[in-house]
């Protein structure tokens, strides 16, 4: 019975702070109970005065000797409760079937994502790790400022790897590693290409932790003309016979004897060489000033790598000086109080991969950034999913109510509630896992081929990551739990069995609030999946200045030797081909280019040079590749002197602040040879181009009149590419025993940017996941909503409520939270896309039309899941609803 006269508020107050916690709510219970008959039977005043005393007599110091005697309770976590905790637990489950499958699925999709991500992030921190004295390996690279420009390149130079050996006590030993490019490999009569030939000095594998199978690392490689062979390029060419003591032969270096055969390189190292030839098998070139090759450096333990570095400027001054003094006329003072800079820099080896994005990289390199990116998508996607778990466990607080009731007055203690809902929960959440599992296993080769990696489920069963699952597992399942848990056991049963209890409705604020914090995230992520694909449009189909459709290029066209003019003779006379040249250097693809020192012909003589990008084209490179020129002529047959003429485009002229370009003149500064310094006359001017990715802004580039038969492009024009390559191909086989190889310059300019791409195909179906497991909680709720507000929905129907009204007023709720979780996200998106697109030197300005067509398709979809239980709220019969209620 209820009474308008309250007890006194601060005996109310004693009795919380005093009583004893395992049963004060029900003594509290029954003693307002009495208030209310004391009240009615012998008046307020005397009620207080009883309430009073009541409350004294019943707190902890004055009623202990009572409560010794009761009974008590079980230890929460013994292994009897934790039996019934979990027994308890699944006939919960088996009672509300589909709110289980709801939880379950959406935890596993989320756990599944996280299990990926964590492959894919695992495997990018590993890189190089894989290496015994990895935390004392360091690449040598060189870092300077010439000419105003900033010089940072991986390579180094030849002597310096060396020196820093011989004369620093902390270094314990360096290696070096040489690439050139492609190699035809003979053998038996057969020829293949093979991309992956480095040259190593003899002690590499000392250094580097790759397994030799057959040799001994010590001698090896010592020889000149011997190679070492991976395993899988030993069967390749030998297949079950003895490599040891056979020979191939490297193009035009020779005949080289296999010496040793080695373990495949890890995947998850900065290179990936497949035959390593002795260092002494090529000539080097002993030069400071310019860069050579990649040197490693091994420091001796306990060597700090910043008292190595702090001492490698006295090592340049000391060796490199003669050198800057022979190329440009002046000592290093004056070089260095000229503005310029030379020096080299040890970088941990193992900060290549996620680090490191400096020119002449052996391989391209991630970023750090994105490691980071998708592990809060990871923490995100759990986030979302263990919010589902937290509202529908609120939501159907109200199911549940009397149960809490029910088992309170039976004896159960809020502790033992709270492991019962705890386990709940856990048991979910191990559930999902195994669910995740299989997801995993069926959607891995998938991820592998959307990532460009190659996964193992055996990566989630090394060192840690089992246990490092299931308490991660047991975590997510106590966090989803936690605030259900606290929330259903803190309900007093005097007022859920007296029906005072609105089920859930206090939560309301609370579960809203989950919901924004999903659709906040969902909405983030598209706003950001749709951001990275506009910026990938624009690269592709932004003008680059030069036309890349309809090219094909012809690889290995410098094994024609004197052939390749006869080659391009016999190509042209093909109908379906418009224009053909030999090309060292493509705006796409691996090129033969290279960087040189220009110095103006008016200039300072005494002046620093200009290093700028430079390659040779023949009279039809401009043609085929539909480069157009601004100024002057291209070059031409018909003119001998073309012979000292050079091409530049705009940036060049802007760099070298020439007005009137055409019959300017510059000096080539190369290794101070009489050869590399010759007088060149500017004949032309083409328009810039982006012969480099998008990430750069156009760089100054000069180019010189010559023949480069590093490989071939054609500019065609025909529909039957498949009959054009047949007939190429033909035609090349009768000129060359080297395989046919060719791609196309389109393709190639798309794989610049296949990181981003990727990148960009990953985010796109992780922000779908996420969206799909926030409307699984939004599925889940508006069915609850509809089930607690059946007899509402008969009500309205009967006293002529349309379907449209009642779907109007079920879905309404939902959208609130939509709308502000879009009005949230959009600014933060906004802010973090914007720093994403700062590493483009050319990027699109994110358009408002993103932000609202996000918003619309946020709205749709969580209107589209809403509407399905409250259209079918609303087509039920109301007859049906208002007898069941």
């Amino acid at each position: 019975m209820k009474t308008a006269t309250k007890p006194p508020r601060f005996a109310t107050r004693l009795l919380k702070t005093f009583g004893h916690p395992d049963t004060s709510e029900e003594v509290q219970g029954d003693l307002l109970e009495l208030y209310d008959h004391w009240v009615q039977t012998i008046g307020a005043r005397k009620a207080n005065w009883r309430y009073i005393v009541s409350t004294l007599k019943l707190m902890r110091p004055l009623a202990q000797s009572r409560y010794n005697e009761q009974y008590r309770p079980p230890f929460s976590l013994s292994p009897v409760m934790l039996r019934n905790y979990l027994k308890i637990a699944w006939r919960n489950l088996m009672l509300h079937k589909a709110f289980a499958v709801i939880n379950v699925v959406g935890l596993a999709v989320g756990l599944a994502t996280c299990l990926l991500i964590v492959l894919y992030v695992k495997h990018e921190l590993s890189y190089d790790r894989y290496n015994a004295k990895a935390d004392r390996i360091y690449r040598m690279i060189i870092h300077g400022k010439i000419g105003g420009k900033e010089i940072s390149t991986a390579m180094s130079s030849v002597p310096a790897g060396p020196a820093l050996a011989h004369d620093y006590a902390g270094v314990e030993a360096v290696t070096r590693l040489n690439q050139e490019g492609t190699f035809i490999v003979k053998h038996d009569h057969e020829s293949f290409k093979e991309e992956h030939v480095a040259f190593a000095d003899s002690n590499f594998f000392d250094i580097f932790s790759i397994p030799l199978l057959k040799g001994n690392s010590k001698t090896v490689l010592t020889d000149p003309n011997t190679v070492v062979v991976t395993e899988t390029i030993a069967r390749k060419y030998f297949g079950t016979q003895d490599p040891i003591g056979q020979t191939l032969t490297l193009g035009s270096r020779g005949l080289f004897r296999v010496t040793g055969v080695c373990a495949d390189v890890p995947s998850n190292t900065h290179f990936h060489y497949d035959i390593f030839g002795s260092m002494r098998s090529i000539q080097l070139r002993e030069t400071w000033f310019t860069s050579g090759l990649v040197t490693y450096v091994v420091l001796q333990p306990g060597y700090s790598a910043d008292a190595i570095q702090a001492k490698i400027p006295e090592m340049v001054k000391k060796y490199a000086g003669a050198e800057i003094q022979q190329l440009l006329g002046m000592n290093m003072t004056e070089f260095i109080q000229k503005g310029n800079a030379f020096g080299f820099q040890l970088q941990p080896i193992t900060d290549i991969h996620l680090h490191s994005n400096l020119e002449a990289e052996i391989e391209p390199n991630s970023d750090v950034k994105y490691i980071y990116i998708f592990s809060v998508i990871a923490v995100f996607i759990l986030l979302v999913a263990c919010i589902n778990f937290m509202n529908l466990s609120t939501a159907g607080s109200a199911g549940r109510a009397k149960e809490v009731g029910i088992r309170k007055v039976l004896g159960s203690i809020q502790r033992q509630l709270i492991g019962q809902f705890l386990s709940e929960a856990v048991l979910v959440t191990f559930m999902a896992l195994i669910v995740s599992l299989g997801i995993v296993v069926a959607v891995l080769p998938s991820f592998n081929l959307l990532s460009g990696k190659q996964f193992d489920l055996s990566a989630l069963t090394n060192g840690w990551m089992l246990p490092g699952i299931a308490i991660g597992c047991l975590l997510i399942g106590l966090l989803a739990g936690s605030y259900p848990a606290f929330f259903l056991s803190a309900f007093k049963p005097v007022s859920v069995l007296k029906g005072r209890l609105q089920g859930g409705a206090k939560s309301g604020w609370l579960r809203n609030t989950l919901v924004t914090i999903q659709f906040m995230v969902s909405i983030g992520m598209i706003i950001g999946t749709m951001v990275v694909y506009q910026q990938l449009h624009f690269i592709q189909h932004k003008k680059v200045g030069f036309d890349k459709d309809q090219v094909l290029i012809l690889h290995d066209t410098y094994t024609l030797g004197n052939k390749a003019d006869a080659f391009k003779a016999e190509l042209r006379k093909l109908a379906q081909v418009q224009n053909v040249t030999l090309a060292g250097y493509l705006p796409a693809g691996v090129s033969n280019g290279g960087t040189d020192g220009f110095q103006p012909d008016n200039g300072d003589p005494q002046s620093t040079p200009y290093r700028e990008k430079s390659y040779y084209i023949d009279e039809n490179y401009l043609s085929t590749l539909g480069i157009k020129l601004a100024q002057g002529r291209n070059f031409s047959k018909a003119f001998p002197s073309d012979s000292v003429a050079i091409l530049v485009n705009e940036a060049a002229v802007k760099r070298f602040g020439w007005k009137n370009p055409v019959g300017q003149r510059l000096w080539t500064v190369g290794n101070g040879s009489p050869e590399s310094h010759r007088l060149y006359t500017v004949v032309g001017v083409v328009k810039d181009f982006h012969f480099e990715s998008m990430h750069q802004h156009i760089a100054p580039l000069v180019m010189f009149y010559g023949k480069d038969n590093y490989q071939m492009a054609l500019r065609i024009h025909t529909d039957d590419i498949p009959g054009l390559l047949k007939t190429v191909e033909k035609t090349w086989k009768a000129q060359s025993d080297t395989p046919f190889a060719y791609s196309f310059l389109n393709e190639r300019f798309n794989r610049i940017y296949q990181s981003e791409q990727r990148v960009g195909e990953l985010f796109s179906i992780f922000a779908g996941l996420t969206v799909i497991i926030s409307c699984l909680g939004l599925f889940g709720l508006a069915m609850f909503t509809a089930q607690q507000r059946t007899k509402e929905i008969g009500v309205r129907k009967v006293l002529g409520a349309s379907v449209t009204s009642v779907v109007a007023l079920l879905s309404k709720d939902f959208m609130k939270p939509v709308l502000l979780g879009i009005l949230i996200a959009s600014p933060v998106a906004w802010y973090a896309m914007n720093r994403w697109l700062q590493d483009f030197a050319y990027r699109i300005t994110i358009p408002w039309w993103v932000f609202v067509l996000a918003g619309l398709l946020s709205v749709g979809i969580a209107l589209l899941t809403v509407s399905f239980q409250s259209i079918k709220a609303a087509l039920a019969n109301p007859i049906k609803s208002l007898r069941s209620e």
